[in-house]
């Protein structure tokens, strides 16, 4: 009987832990919006810290209907902040060398580069018109050796005709 009831108690602690696993993990709910159009998934987790950039594509217009995807943000705790739009010919400089990124560092996003390796995390798919929709989540990103943070770093792109769309997240430190 009690080994009954401590197997009993550790699947259902098992079971608990797999469910809000998506809540411990920064960003994982992302993993779970239209799956299969997913095309490329970047993650890095740490236990002080970690970033995440998810790009999905497809050739139907208007499948990424920016308040869907803002409800989804907001259901799964991101609170939007702001919205700003970059034409093709600014976004098109958004790159180190010859690697295409999104500017996030642990100051948050810099649309003007500055000189920080934290970019390189970021790859940017997108290459035409979008909207660049800000998000405040769970988590804070500080700036390292500095007292400095935000609570807003994470950030979705959607292309013109919404056929393309990219989530971008860093925490911690």
């Amino acid at each position: 009987m009690k080994k009954e009831k401590l197997y009993f108690l550790f699947v259902l602690s098992l079971i608990f832990l797999l469910s809000s696993c998506s809540k411990l993990i920064p960003a994982e709910f992302w993993k779970n919006y239209k799956t299969e159009l997913i095309i490329e998934n970047v993650n890095d987790q740490g236990p002080y810290g970690g970033n995440r950039a998810i790009y999905w594509k497809t050739k139907a217009v208007n499948t990424f209907d920016s308040k869907k995807v803002i409800e989804f943000a907001e259901e799964n705790g991101w609170e939007l902040t702001g919205k700003e739009k970059f034409k093709s010919e600014i976004i098109r400089n958004w790159k180190i060398g010859n690697k295409l990124i999104f500017p996030l560092s642990y100051s948050g996003f810099q649309p003007k580069l500055e000189n920080d390796e934290t970019y390189q995390n970021f790859p940017r798919w997108i290459n035409s018109n979008i909207t660049l929709y800000k998000f405040k989540t769970n988590f804070i990103t500080i700036e390292p050796g500095t007292d400095n943070s935000t609570e807003e770093n994470g950030f979705i792109l959607i292309n013109e005709n919404e056929t393309q769309m990219s989530v971008y997240n860093l925490w911690g430190e």
